[in-house]
């Protein structure tokens, strides 16, 4: 009878309470219905959404609340919401309403807003998924984040969330103690955060160092710490919750932490007892959903059972009684234990009869339970045997199939290849000789032009010297000049012959050399000897001091002597030619390391601009026209030096006048 009575109270109760929320919510809407303003429409949404906290109401009326605070720009409300209801989804683990609803948390958050909250949906994601059957994949990924993690952190609120995490990852595996130290980490570094930040991580953290602490054997300290977070939680809601938020549900919450003080009862005083049970059966009798009725009466069993002042086992077991009517719709698989539970009550009262009822009955329901488990795992092997069956018969036939139509298509493949091979070579082959014309057609032009500006050129620089020849030579059968006058043109006619000899032995030379790329015959040489005997030869000019470097015994290189000798005679001409006073130098040294000789001819001259540095070494090339030569003898000299297998160039960082530098290998 007074479990009937019981469960007509709590049906009352229920009723009455789901009607007054109904009335409240048709409240709002009526009220929100003739509202305009976008401030109140917020305000009406926010208290929607607390009045179905928890349902899946709440998620529609916060999503209104965001797209209303959008359309004023309400930054503050929008995060509001999008906060709730990212804590929702998170809480739920609907990973498709985190993705979205992260996004548009980043798109409006300023900087400080994400460093402060994204590490706290971490945590929380964290927890979800180890709760969500992905606990290994969870602790996995932050393992390794934690390993390849190499800079310094200075963010603090990941430093909270990475010492969280890791000490949920120990609890998680039942190494209770080895999570404390990360956990304490994380609530020392709470401390440290801003009050508002400090309150959401607080709360959070909290929760999971009251149960680790309890677990590894530390219940007074678990204690403690759950009354703190109480009269945290007490506090904010008095502060922040009470007026702004009235139909905000805080009993939710605390029927979670009364709970974990009941579980603790021989840690608390008999005053905490009597003040926490109190507190139950008040927020019991508001309670609307059934999942808060089971915690209620888990607690009431639990407190009945174990309290050191008013044990009434009557009563654990009318609340036990309540525990298995709800029981049979929310978690079947506890009955068999529940129903022990009141054996194990009706043995401490000596009630002997009952106590053989109730252990009667949770052997029967766990034999069901056992057998209704068997036969359906029988009938889903069952199932899955015959379709397995099926799957391979039709497997096999299909495998049958397929390894026919692979056969045809191998066939059929390896003729496409083969014309594929034959096309792709012929068109190769075609493409190869179609680049060979190509490359023999712009050669033959290249050539026919090199051709063309070397006959220019020859005509050009031959028909100088040979005008002046032929020029002079009919002024010297001029009767009607001067006798004395005549005498000077015969030094003249001489002067352009030896010119004009001059440009067809270099252009003979050039002709010579350009026909090949191979390296000249090269024999032992005397360095020496070529330097002194060409700066011998070399016709003097007042005002230039003309000096020698060299070492005093023979330096021996393997060289061509004869086109060595022209390269320096080149060198030292054209240094005599442009230099008017200071001094000519030629000089050599050796360059151990890399095994070349370095041979240089520096003056004093007018120089070369830079930009024209290798423009000089081009065929016919003259920077002053008015100056005697034939512009090849540069040219001359990087061709032979190039057929030496050396180089030569103009030194950049001389300003004085040119040093011309010949390296050359000396093996």
């Amino acid at each position: 009878m007074r479990h009937l009575l019981t469960a007509i109270f709590i049906l009352i109760n229920s009723t009455v309470l789901a009607s007054n929320q109904t009335q409240a919510a048709d409240s709002l809407l009526g009220v929100l219905k003739n509202t305009q303003s976008s401030e109140k429409r917020i305000q009406i949404y926010r208290n929607l959404a607390d009045l179905y906290q928890e349902n899946p109401e709440a998620h529609l009326y916060l999503l209104k609340m965001y797209q209303e605070a959008a359309t004023i720009d309400d930054r503050k409300n929008m995060l509001n919401a999008l906060d709730d209801i990212l804590i929702a989804g998170i809480s739920e683990y609907n990973k498709d309403t985190i993705a979205k609803y992260t996004e548009y948390f980043k798109k409006i958050a300023t900087e400080d807003e994400l460093k402060s909250l994204l590490p706290f949906y971490h945590m929380r994601t964290f927890d979800s998924r180890c709760y969500s059957g992905e606990r290994t994949e969870a602790i996995k990924e932050e393992l390794d984040s934690k390993n390849v993690e190499t800079d310094k952190e200075d963010n603090v609120y990941k430093q909270i969330a990475s010492a969280y995490n890791m000490g949920t990852s120990f609890y998680m595996s039942d190494q209770f103690k080895k999570a404390i130290p990360y956990l304490d980490k994380a609530m020392q570094l709470a401390e440290t955060l801003p009050e508002k930040e400090k309150y959401i991580y607080k709360k959070f953290i909290t929760w999971r160092v009251c149960f680790t602490y309890a677990q590894a054997g530390k219940n007074k300290e678990a204690v403690k710490i759950m009354e703190q977070l109480i009269n945290m939680v007490e506090q904010k809601y008095k502060n922040d919750y009470q007026k702004q938020r009235p139909f905000y549900n805080i009993d939710l919450y605390l029927l979670q932490y009364y709970s974990f003080m009941i579980s603790s009862l021989p840690y608390l005083t008999l005053e905490q007892e009597k003040y926490y049970w109190k507190r139950i059966q008040e927020i019991g009798k508001s309670l609307t959903n059934d999942l808060d009725k089971y915690n209620y009466y888990l607690c009431a069993n639990n407190y009945y059972s174990n309290n050191r002042t008013e044990r009434d086992f009557r009563k654990a077991i009318a609340a036990n009684d309540s525990l298995i009517k709800f029981a049979e719709t929310l978690a079947p698989q506890n009955l068999p234990g529940l129903y022990n539970i009141n054996s194990m009550t009706y043995e401490a009262i000596k009630d002997y009869q009952n106590a053989l009822k109730y252990l009667k009955i949770s052997h029967l329901i766990q034999d069901s339970l056992s057998t209704e488990a068997t036969h359906k795992q029988l009938n889903e092997l069952q199932v899955k045997y015959d379709l397995n069956t099926l799957n391979n018969e039709k497997t096999m036939l299909e495998i049958k199939n397929k390894k026919t139509m692979l056969i045809s298509l191998s066939i059929l493949l390896i003729i496409v290849v083969l014309i594929c091979t034959y096309l792709y070579f012929s068109w190769k082959k075609e493409k190869r000789m179609k680049m060979e014309l190509k490359a023999l057609h712009l050669k033959a032009q290249e050539s026919e032009k090199m051709k063309q500006s070397f006959i220019n050129s020859i005509c050009h620089e031959i028909r100088t010297p040979l005008n002046a020849i032929v020029g002079f030579s009919d002024l010297i059968m001029n009767e009607e000049i001067d006798a004395e006058m005549r005498k000077e043109f015969p030094p003249e006619i001489q002067k352009n012959t030896v010119l004009l000899t001059s440009l067809i032995n270099s252009m003979l030379e050039v002709a010579n050399l350009d026909v090949s790329e191979e390296k000249l015959p090269c024999q032992p040489t005397d360095l020496k000897s070529i330097c002194v005997h060409e700066m011998e030869q070399l016709k003097k000019k007042e005002g230039i001091e003309y000096k020698l470097e060299i070492t005093e015994e023979s330096m021996i290189i393997p060289s061509n002597a004869q086109y060595l000798t022209q390269v320096i005679e080149h060198l030292l001409s054209n240094a005599n030619k442009f230099t008017e006073k200071g001094q000519i130098t030629l000089g050599y040294r050796v360059d151990k390391s890399k095994e070349e000789i370095l041979i240089y001819v520096t003056d004093t001259g007018c120089g070369i601009p830079q930009e024209k540095h290798e423009e000089v070494f081009n065929r016919f090339s003259k920077l002053d026209t008015f100056v005697p030569g034939n512009g090849l003898g540069l040219y001359l000299c990087r061709l032979i030096t190039k057929r030496l297998a050396g180089e030569i160039k103009i030194d950049p960082a001389y300003k004085e006048g040119i040093r011309m530098i010949v390296t050359l290998p000396i093996k």
